[in-house]
């Protein structure tokens, strides 16, 4: 059997091994030496899980959570109609303005709840509209004039665990299901994940494979070295997928969001440690004929999560499990008349037992509309990032501050267990507080605590897109700076405080 031969037919069975993809050699029963360095994981929580869901074509964030008593919100829309009437909005408890696609009624039960944080106008500064390279920044966490093919959770996972791949773990790192592992869990050196396409069926043991005494005997004996060798990982999932057959709750039918999130389900159940899986679904890109597709991609999503979370309580699994939705970009506020096209900031959601509910973050600016309609960006999708890694992984910045991420993000109250670690690790406490008034007209003062002796930084006031519009230097013993805002046109902005690898963000408004 030839190599491209033993690919393709080991593609069809479905599972897609990370040996076929450029993985480097592995010690498949190596133990990790004394004073090995294999367990930093140690001071990370080894419990958490996280499940992300990608978006991928880039999600119309408007018509997901609608700001239904804002009659920007109509006007822009009005040709094609595409918009949600008021009237069928799922309304929200603890807020009065917003509220779900109708569509998404199994995501407003996990709500009421208190099971879905919903954090407002998520994107990145200097927004990049194509659909290959916002997702190249997305998953790789860097800034967008940074080219990285590595990935923000697999540099995370190197930086976690320096002997690998000399020695493994008994259960993969991370699994995405898929017929390719995406740049979310490359490293730079290592794949520090696995792709599987289908978790109800995973190949048998390679041992009964025939032994030829021709000259294929070399190729075959490369196929069985190489599948040999991954078989710590697939022992482990097959193992975990025979101990637990069948998930406590139905999925719906025809649902391939459900039937992938089911597999997931049962080999958590089963005992896989596991600590992250990616799921993606295609279709959000909807320059024509939204609102028919978008309804049963909103419903898909829906009710396969709905189902996933009740059955991971009824494993006792759900205070383990985060969920979180990730997408390229969001979609412009105006309509094209069939459709929206590619926008900038848009919401995201991280659901789960362990989140604080509710919303993070102001109501998307539809006055202050940016370009040809792009909705002003107010959260950095790598505060998320931190936040999950800060506070559900419970990792110190030390851990992914160069690695996984180029700096310092300010963390989102997302998760009921706070993480403390970036006052811990800087040695400061630094508070960076909000802007007032904001809106401002004609001047604002951004308040700084904290600014102790020794310590010095610089302040920069920025344009959604990235442009500096002026800087300061901050002095130790500073408390305050005053910024004259009369010469700037009405619009969001952004304000960093940055001392050494450290920066914390806030947006504020100028309205004249």
């Amino acid at each position: 059997m030839k190599r491209r031969s033993f690919i393709q037919q080991l593609a069809a069975t479905g599972m897609i091994l990370p040996l076929s993809m450029g993985f480097p050699r592995l010690r498949a029963f190596a133990q990790a030496p004394p004073g090995s360095e294999f367990m930093k994981m140690a001071g990370v929580n080894s419990d958490a899980i996280t499940v992300i869901i990608r978006l991928a074509g880039g999600n119309d964030g408007l018509n997901t959570v609608i700001p239904y008593t804002d009659s920007n919100y109509y006007n822009l829309r009005k040709e094609g109609e595409l918009f949600i009437k008021a009237e069928e909005v799922l309304k929200l408890k603890g807020n009065s303005t917003m509220g779900l696609h109708p569509s998404l009624v199994g995501l407003k039960t996990l709500y009421d709840e208190d099971k879905v944080s919903i954090i407002q106008n998520v994107g990145y500064p200097n927004q990049n509209f194509s659909h290959f390279r916002s997702t190249d920044i997305w998953l790789s966490g860097t800034d967008a004039d940074v080219f990285d093919n590595s990935g923000w959770y697999g540099k995370f996972l190197e930086e976690l665990y320096p002997d690998y791949p000399d020695v493994l773990p008994s259960d993969p790192f991370a699994i995405e299901l898929g017929t390719f592992l995406s740049s979310t869990l490359i490293g730079k050196k290592n794949n520090m994940g696995i792709a599987i396409s289908n978790l109800s069926y995973v190949p048998d043991q390679p041992d009964d494979m025939p032994d030829p005494t021709t000259h294929v005997g070399i190729e075959e004996d490369y196929v069985r070295q190489i599948i040999k060798q991954t078989n710590i990982f697939t022992t482990r999932i097959i193992e975990a997928g025979s101990k637990q057959t069948i998930n406590k709750v139905t999925y719906p039918a025809n649902n391939p969001l459900g039937q992938g999130l089911a597999g997931i389900a049962r080999i958590i159940a089963g005992g896989l440690k596991t600590q992250m899986y990616i799921v993606n679904v295609g279709g959000y890109d909807t320059h024509s004929n939204q609102l028919t597709a978008h309804a049963a991609l909103h419903k898909q999503f829906s009710d396969a999560v709905l189902a996933f979370q009740r059955d991971l309580e009824a494993f006792g699994l759900d205070k383990r499990i985060s969920i979180m939705t990730i997408s390229e970009f969001g979609r412009r506020a105006i309509s094209n008349g069939s459709g929206t096209d590619h926008g900038s900031a848009a919401p995201l959601f991280v659901i789960g037992s362990e989140v604080n509910g509710g919303f993070i973050g102001s109501n998307p600016n539809l006055s202050a509309l940016q370009g040809p309609g792009n909705i002003p960006m107010t959260h950095d999708f790598r505060q998320v990032y931190a936040s999950l890694l800060g506070q559900w992984y419970g990792a110190g910045e030390n851990l992914y501050v160069p690695s996984a991420l180029p700096r310092s993000f300010e963390q989102l109250p997302i998760f009921k267990k706070l993480s403390t670690s970036i006052s811990e690790q800087a040695g400061q406490s630094i508070l960076l507080g909000q802007n007032s008034p904001n809106p401002a007209s004609e001047f604002t003062n951004i308040p700084i605590h904290g600014m102790h002796s020794g310590t010095e930084g610089v302040l920069t006031f920025n344009t959604p897109e990235g442009r500096l519009i002026t800087q300061y230097r901050v002095l130790p013993g500073m408390e305050s700076i005053h910024i004259d805002t009369r010469s700037l046109p009405s619009g969001t902005y952004f304000y960093s405080l940055r001392y050494g690898r450290h920066e914390f963000s806030k947006a504020m408004i100028v309205s004249h």
